[in-house]
């Protein structure tokens, strides 16, 4: 069991290396998504209430905010604002689908 979990750990560690820099988004298509995660609580006012990472179905802690663009988003835990950080861009271009 112990080497099967090393190894695991040891390919992600390998893949995270070897990974290829993430492809340009769209910033119109990050604007939408910040726009649209934006409206999801009913007000406009720049600051995403709702964890974009649990695709605006969560509520979301002043604690795991992450700035962007003018915009704040409260995200529902450290893990879930790593995580989406991550590949932020991206994933703010999602919303807007």
């Amino acid at each position: 069991m112990k080497i099967l979990l090393l190894a695991t750990l040891m390919a992600c560690g390998a893949q995270a290396d070897d990974a290829k820099p993430a492809a340009t988004v769209d910033p119109a298509k990050v604007q939408a998504g910040l726009k649209h995660a934006d409206l999801a609580d009913g007000t406009e006012d720049k600051t995403v209430h709702k964890c974009a990472g649990c695709a605006l179905g969560m509520d979301g802690s002043a604690e795991h905010a992450i700035s962007k663009d003018g915009y704040t988003l409260h995200m529902c835990s450290s893990m879930c604002k790593a995580n989406y950080e991550k590949d932020l861009d991206k994933n703010l271009a999602k919303l807007a689908e």
